[in-house]
Formats: C-alpha cells, sequence, structure tokens
C-alpha cells in the first residue's frame, strides 16, 4: 500500500490517521486498525527520509549526481 504514495501523500496521510484518532470517535477494535496503519506510514517516511539522507551524503561525499533509491528495494 505505502510502496506507491510520495512522501507528502503519505504524510498527509498520516496526518489525516492521527486527526480521526484523536477525535475520540472511533471504537477501539477500528482505531487499533488505524494506529496500525500509521506506525506503517511513519516507518515509511522514515525509510523515505534515510533514503534521500544518503544520497544527499553519497553526493556530497563524491561531488557527483546519485540516483534517488527506492526504500523498498
Amino acid at each position: 500500500m505505502e510502496n506507491n504514495l510520495t512522501f507528502e501523500a503519505a504524510i498527509f496521510k498520516l496526518e489525516d490517521l492521527v486527526k480521526e484518532l484523536e477525535s475520540g470517535t472511533l471504537a477501539l477494535e477500528e482505531s487499533v486498525n488505524k494506529y496500525n496503519e500509521g506506525i506503517r506510514l511513519a516507518k515509511y517516511c522514515h525509510d523515505l527520509l534515510k533514503n534521500a539522507e544518503t544520497v544527499i551524503v553519497k553526493m556530497i561525499k563524491n561531488d557527483e549526481i546519485v540516483d534517488f533509491p527506492n526504500p523498498k528495494e
């Protein structure tokens, strides 16, 4: 699911999940499911940021252009 999202789309979706959870209107089971989805999205965003950091460090270190890797490859 997350693999097709851009970083910005994943963050937007994560923000929506947080709003839903904070509303207090969800049933317990739905809250747990949304929480788990949020954890997956947060990890996905973290992986994208970590990959971006790696690319930037390589570019600075080698003074060259490096392709941005997909975090799931």
